[in-house]
C-alpha cells in the first residue's frame, strides 16, 4: 500500500506541475510581430522608351557656286550661321547589365535653322546685289548609347549616323526676289552625351 501511496503522490504531482506549466505558457504575452524595414528599390533602365524633344540650334553653313544659268562658274561662296527652334521626338531600347545600360535610339526634328549673307564672288549686275540664304528643315539622328547608372541616374555617351535636309538659295539683295535654289540632304556622324534621371 505504501508504493500505491507513492504512486499516486507522484501523479498528483507530475499533475500539478503540469497544470502549472500549461497555465504559465497560456499566460505569457505574445511574441510581436516586427516586419523587416523595406529596401529600396533600385531603377532598372530596361525595355523600350518615346520621348520628344525641343530647343534652339545652330549650324554652320558653307558654300560653292559651281554654275550659273548653265554656265560652269566655280568659286566660293563663303560661310554663314544658321540658328532657330527644333522640335521632334525618339524612341529606342535599352537594356542593363549591373550598372552598365546599352541602347539604340533613332530621333527625328523639324527645324527652322535659317541664316543668310551677302554674296560677293557670284553677282548679276553688281557685285553684291546677290544673297545667299541657308534654312535646315529636318534633321535625324540613328546612335548607339553606353551608360553608367547610379539607381535612377544615368550618364551616357552615343554616336552615329545623322542626316540633315538643307535649302539653299539666291535672292536679289534688295528685293528679296527668289532666283535659284536647291534642296540638299546629307549624311554624316554624330557624338555626344547625355545626363538622365528616372522619375517612376
Amino acid at each position: 500500500k505504501g508504493d500505491e501511496d507513492m504512486k499516486k503522490l507522484f501523479m498528483i504531482a507530475a499533475s500539478v506541475a503540469l497544470a502549472s506549466t500549461s497555465a504559465n505558457a497560456a499566460d505569457m504575452a505574445a511574441r510581436p510581430y516586427t516586419k523587416a524595414p523595406p529596401t529600396a528599390a533600385l531603377y532598372d533602365w530596361s525595355g523600350f522608351y518615346v520621348g520628344a524633344n525641343g530647343g534652339y540650334a545652330s549650324s554652320r553653313n558653307c558654300w560653292n557656286f559651281e554654275s550659273f544659268a548653265g554656265a560652269p562658274f566655280t568659286a566660293g561662296q563663303g560661310c554663314h550661321d544658321a540658328d532657330g527652334a527644333v522640335a521632334g521626338g525618339q524612341i529606342g531600347y535599352r537594356w542593363q547589365s549591373a550598372a552598365f545600360v546599352f541602347g539604340l535610339e533613332a530621333q527625328g526634328n523639324w527645324a527652322d535653322l535659317s541664316g543668310s549673307s551677302v554674296s560677293s564672288p557670284a553677282f548679276v549686275f553688281a557685285p553684291g546685289d546677290l544673297t545667299i540664304n541657308s534654312k535646315l528643315q529636318a534633321f535625324g539622328l540613328l546612335t548607339g548609347q553606353v551608360g553608367d547608372a547610379w539607381n535612377n541616374v544615368l550618364l551616357y555617351a552615343k554616336g552615329g549616323a545623322a542626316v540633315v535636309d538643307n535649302r539653299f538659295y539666291h535672292t536679289f539683295t534688295g528685293t528679296n526676289t527668289l532666283i535659284n535654289s536647291s534642296d540638299n540632304t546629307t549624311w554624316g556622324a554624330t557624338v555626344g552625351a547625355g545626363l538622365e534621371v528616372g522619375f517612376a
